[in-house]
C-alpha cells in the first residue's frame, strides 16, 4: 500500500485555519512536543520542584486561551509558535510572582519529569542557553515522533518484529557483522537484513518530512525546517 501524502493538510495548517486551539491536531502536536518546554523552563531558571506544574500551567494556558491571535509573527511554525508563547508565559508567571492554577477541567499533558530532567542533564553539559536546549530537544522530538509514526505503520503491515530488530540501524550504524548475526537469529538471507534497512531508511526520511511537515503552516517551508533540523542533529553527533 502506497504512503499516505502527508503534505495535503497538516497538522499545524489545520489548527491555523480552524483559528482554534483545540482539537486532536493541537493535541497531538503537544503531547509530542512537551519535552523542549521543559527543558526551556528549567534552563531559564525554574526550579525542578516547580517545573512540570510551570509546563502544565503553560499548556493548560494555550490550549483555553486565544494565543494564537497573539502571535501572528510565529505562526509560520509550531516550534517558532512555542517557543515565543513559552518565553511569553514565563515573562508573565514571573511578573505575578505565582504560579498560575490550572485551567478548570482542562486536559493535561502527559509529562514525565524524570525523562525531562535526564534530557536536561544531556542537553546543559557545556551550555546554559534556554533557546538553544530547546532547538535540540526539538531535534530530538521531531526524530523519536517520526519512529514513532513508522513503527505504528510498520506493525500495520505486519512487519513489527523486523521493524523491531532494524530501528537502531535508522540513527546508528551497524557494527561490522552485525548484520550477518541478526540475519542468523531471524532466519533470513544476510542480504535481506541490508535490504530492509536501506528501504526503512528511505521510508524513514519520508516520515521525517512529513512530521516536520505536520509542525509547518504552509509546506514551501519543508526545506528550510529539514535543513535547520538537520544543523541541529549533526550538532549532537
Amino acid at each position: 500500500m502506497a504512503p499516505s501524502n502527508a503534505f495535503e493538510s497538516t497538522e499545524w495548517s489545520l489548527v491555523l485555519a480552524a483559528s482554534t486551539q483545540g482539537g486532536p491536531a493541537l493535541d497531538r502536536l503537544c503531547r509530542a512536543y512537551w519535552r523542549p518546554i521543559y527543558v526551556y523552563i528549567r534552563a531559564s531558571g525554574v526550579p525542578a520542584s516547580d517545573a512540570e506544574d510551570a509546563t502544565q500551567e503553560f499548556f493548560a494556558d494555550m490550549l483555553r486561551r486565544d494565543w494564537l491571535k497573539l502571535v501572528d509573527q510565529d505562526r509560520g511554525s509550531f516550534r517558532g509558535f512555542l517557543h515565543h508563547s513559552v518565553r511569553l508565559f514565563l515573562n508573565n508567571r514571573r511578573r505575578q510572582a505565582l504560579a498560575q492554577k490550572r485551567g478548570g477541567g482542562a486536559s493535561t499533558i502527559p509529562i514525565d519529569t524524570e525523562e525531562g530532567e535526564r534530557e536536561l542533564g544531556r542537553r546543559a553539559a557545556g551550555r546554559t542557553d534556554p533557546a538553544g536546549l530547546y532547538d535540540q530537544s526539538w531535534a530530538d522530538c521531531v526524530i523519536e515522533a517520526a519512529l514513532a509514526r513508522l513503527a505504528t505503520e510498520q506493525t500495520k503491515a505486519g512487519n513489527g518484529t523486523f521493524f523491531q530488530h532494524l530501528r537502531a540501524f535508522l540513527t546508528c550504524p551497524p557494527v561490522p557483522g552485525e548484520y550477518a548475526r541478526l540475519a542468523d537469529d531471524l532466519r533470513v538471507p544476510p542480504g535481506q537484513i541490508a535490504l530492509r534497512v536501506h528501504r526503512l531508511t528511505q521510508r524513514f526520511a519520508e516520515v521525517i518530512r512529513a512530521e516536520v511537515a505536520a509542525t509547518l503552516a504552509d509546506r514551501s517551508d519543508v526545506e528550510t525546517e529539514l535543513r535547520h533540523l538537520v544543523q541541529l542533529v549533526s550538532r549532537q553527533s
